[in-house]
């Protein structure tokens, strides 16, 4: 049975890929190319899937040296499966650097229509830290056994952790700029804050004293978290147990 070859102008259109793109792939090793008896460059089958693989990884961020030193090789799959498992780390750390931007944006912009004096300093300085934050550090986290089993049930799903970091990481930016503005504990914006904070407090502890005490062992752990996150909380924390008080005792 005779094996299609595919031309580079094939492969091309097949792919959706430039000619140039193709040939800059073969010169670099990352996809060889077989040679007709004019010494064109020929595809198999088999490369026009591995291009596909490729273009695809490439889409999520994987630079060509990564592609040709792990991904195209005889790997087993559940290699390929940490590699992959090891990007998607990657871009969520991109998509949460990207969210403390914007929070950041958002606290600027809300303190200004209160008319205090923005804290540019201190956010300029948090946003880098938190723009090195490497979410995939959580994936090595050693919780104890008992602690792993209580946030299994209470987070179903990898979304519900990141909609917990990213409220706890908003309210710990807010609490660091507002002192840093000196936003009175009596203020409306700081009543606001100790609200948001016990909302999700609730949210996550359902009032569960355990899962609260895990909250605290890892609170007590910060020696593993990293250091952008931190900086934050070390930023905020004092503010934020005055406004907690300042509001609970008027109750």
């Amino acid at each position: 049975m005779m094996v299609k070859k595919y031309s580079v102008k094939e492969i091309s259109k097949l792919s959706g890929l430039t000619p140039r793109t193709i040939q800059y792939y073969d010169n670099e090793g990352i996809m060889r190319a077989a040679r007709d008896e004019l010494g064109h460059r020929v595809y198999s089958e088999q490369q026009l899937y591995l291009l596909e693989q490729i273009t695809f990884y490439r889409s999520i961020g994987f630079s060509l040296s990564k592609i040709k030193e792990q991904l195209i090789t005889d790997i087993e799959d559940q290699d390929i499966e940490r590699i992959l498992e090891y990007q998607e780390s990657l871009l969520y750390s991109q998509k949460e650097s990207i969210q403390a931007k914007l929070d950041g944006l958002h606290v600027a912009k809300e303190l200004m229509r209160e008319g205090y004096e923005v804290p540019w300093e201190l956010l300029s300085h948090l946003m880098r830290s938190l723009n090195e934050v490497d979410m995939s550090a959580w994936k090595e986290y050693e919780f104890p056994e008992e602690d792993s089993r209580l946030f299994q049930k209470v987070f179903t799903s990898e979304q519900m952790v990141l909609d917990f970091y990213n409220t706890f990481r908003k309210i710990s930016l807010q609490a660091a700029a507002y002192k840093a503005s000196k936003v009175p504990i009596e203020s409306t914006l700081a009543e606001t804050l100790a609200k948001g904070w016990k909302g999700m407090v609730q949210t996550v502890t359902d009032g569960d004293e355990q899962v609260l005490a895990a909250f605290l062992s890892v609170d007590n752990n910060r020696e593993q978290w990293n250091a952008g996150e931190r900086h934050l909380v070390m930023a905020a924390e004092d503010y934020l147990a005055d406004v907690l008080k300042h509001h609970d005792d008027r109750k």
